[in-house]
Parts: C-alpha cells; sequence; structure tokens
C-alpha cells in the first residue's frame, strides 16, 4: 500500500537507475509510452527538464540529477513511514535496506542465508534491498538513513551507531600459481621472505603489516574477487579468508603461505543507528541475525 510515495517520483528514480525508458519499463511493467508520459507530467509540475532522451541516448541533465538523489531519499523516508502506520495492523511491510561487506556467504559462525530464510518465512510485505560495500560506505549510508542494518568488519565505528559483535573471519597471506614461494617448502617460508615481493591490499582493510614491505602496497582493490584475481596471477601476495580461499586452495590456484606471523583476523559486528526507530521489519531481521549466529559453536564465535 502506498500512503505517501509518488507514481511520478517512482517512475523517475526507476527511470535514472534503469539507465532509461527501454529498460524501466521490464522494472515498472508499464510501456514506454506510459513511462514517457509520467516523465513529462513530472517535468512539467517541476519546470524543468529532468533527462535527455534520443539518438545520442539518455542521460540525467544537472537538475536531473540532483532531482533523482532526492526523490530517492524521499521515497524512502516514504516507504519507511507507510512502514511505520501499517504496522499498527500487525503487518510486516515497509522496507527493509540491508548493507553487508563483500564475501560473506560462506563466513562461518555468521549464517546470513539462515538468517534471511527465518526472515523471509513469515508472512510479509517486505520490499528487501541488500547491498554490498565497503565498511566505510555502509557506516555513512546507516548514518543517512539509506540502511537500516548492515554487517562488515567495522575497525572504525560511529558514535551514532550502535555494534552488535558476530563473529570473526580469519585470514591468512596466500600466492598463486606461479610465485616465485609457491614451490618453496613451508620453513622457507619467513616474513622476511614475503617482504621480498609485491603487495595486494583491499583500499578498506590494510590486514598486512608494513614491516612485511612497503607501507604502501603495490595494489589495492575494493573487493575480494578483485584480491583473489590479482593473487592468482603469481605477480602478487594478498590476504583472504580461510572460507573464500578454501576452494581456489584445493584448486591448486592458490597456496597459504603458512606462518604464525602471516595470520590476521576482521571482527564482524551488525550495526544499526542509535537514534532509529525500528520497524518491525528491522527488529524481526536483526533478531534473525542474533538467531543464526547462535546456531554456530565454532572458533569463530567472538567471546
Amino acid at each position: 500500500m502506498k500512503l505517501l510515495r509518488s507514481t511520478l517520483l517512482e517512475t523517475f528514480v526507476t527511470v535514472a537507475e534503469c539507465g532509461g525508458f527501454s529498460e524501466a519499463q521490464y522494472a515498472l511493467g508499464i510501456t514506454q509510452p506510459a513511462i514517457s508520459l509520467r516523465i513529462r507530467d513530472l517535468e512539467t509540475a517541476l519546470g524543468y527538464r529532468l533527462c535527455e532522451r534520443g539518438r545520442g541516448g539518455f542521460r540525467l541533465t544537472e537538475r536531473g540529477e540532483a532531482a533523482y538523489r532526492k526523490a530517492r531519499s524521499i521515497l524512502r523516508s516514504a516507504r519507511d513511514f507507510d512502514a511505520e502506520l501499517l504496522e499498527l495492523r500487525d503487518a510486516v511491510t515497509g522496507s527493509l535496506r540491508i548493507g553487508v561487506a563483500d564475501a560473506v556467504s560462506s563466513l562461518p559462525g555468521l549464517n546470513l542465508v539462515q538468517a534471511l530464510q527465518a526472515f523471509l518465512s513469515r508472512p510479509n510485505e517486505v520490499r528487501l534491498e541488500i547491498t554490498v560495500a565497503s565498511p566505510a560506505e555502509l557506516t555513512q549510508q546507516l548514518i543517512t538513513g539509506a540502511l537500516h542494518a548492515a554487517i562488515a568488519p567495522f575497525r572504525t565505528q560511529s558514535a551514532g551507531l550502535a555494534y552488535e559483535p558476530l563473529c570473526r573471519e580469519e585470514h591468512r597471506l596466500y600466492c598463486g600459481r606461479g610465485h616465485p614461494l609457491f614451490p618453496l617448502p613451508p620453513q622457507q617460508v619467513s616474513p622476511q621472505a614475503v617482504a621480498q615481493h609485491p603487495l595486494c591490499q583491499r583500499s578498506y582493510d590494510m590486514l598486512v603489516s608494513p614491516d612485511l614491505g612497503s607501507p604502501d602496497p603495490q595494489a589495492v582493490v575494493a573487493n575480494m574477487e578483485a584480491m583473489a584475481m590479482l593473487i592468482e596471477t603469481g605477480q602478487y601476495l594478498g590476504p583472504l579468508p580461510l572460507h573464500y580461499a578454501e576452494s581456489r586452495v584445493r584448486a591448486g590456484r592458490l597456496r597459504e603461505l603458512s606462518h604464525p606471523q602471516l595470520r590476521w583476523h576482521s571482527a564482524f559486528s551488525l550495526a544499526t543507528r542509535r537514534s532509529q526507530i525500528r520497524s518491525r521489519a528491522v527488529e524481526l531481521f536483526v533478531e534473525d541475525v542474533r538467531a543464526a549466529c547462535r546456531h554456530w559453536s565454532g572458533p569463530d564465535t567472538p567471546p
């Protein structure tokens, strides 16, 4: 049910996010002429042009870019408002906007799939949105209200957010087939040997100490998949979570450089806004995450 939401604004935001009228028609379930009519009506009401469309393709105007950001924020607030009113009839409705760090589906101790299964098994009218981003980006989106909850290794914590420890993620250092360290026996793999080779790290989580090489890594990546690809070239060393690297090690594409000084961990937490009046959907999701993590009794659970 839409109480405060505008059909014209929702059409405009969908068109902007889909990159044009043609793609938006499938998301909206209406024809291109109908979309064109709605955008024209919105432009008439606003008194300025929102987008250019024609042979040169689709693009937002400068005012259209600003209008898109404002409209997206307004619609998020309207969905939350709708949910708060409709929950008075004991309905689980509205939006649930979750953020997570990348490569968490196989993280032992988190059981995020199990938490989502529990949440989705209840009768609900919730619009679910999941964002994958760095901890810094997730923090910013929580602060602005773009996200209701986020799960990540938040090494820097904000005073406006509440953090609940969930589990730990173990990391090791790896090299790829073709790297000079790949064939060496374990006793020859030392921090001193590692320090002689180029290193890649994630931009948001510099795990490896500068003592193992240059304080500035020779390659920086934004996610785990890019890190694994660079390590597999045989040109870089890099840290990866054990659960993420396991299949690549079994396939012979990566080798763990086993040494007591080449081990790290990240502490994962569930973050929410302290000042946020939680909707029923957010409360249930938080409960489901807690329950899923309690079902894990392995060594990755925080003390």
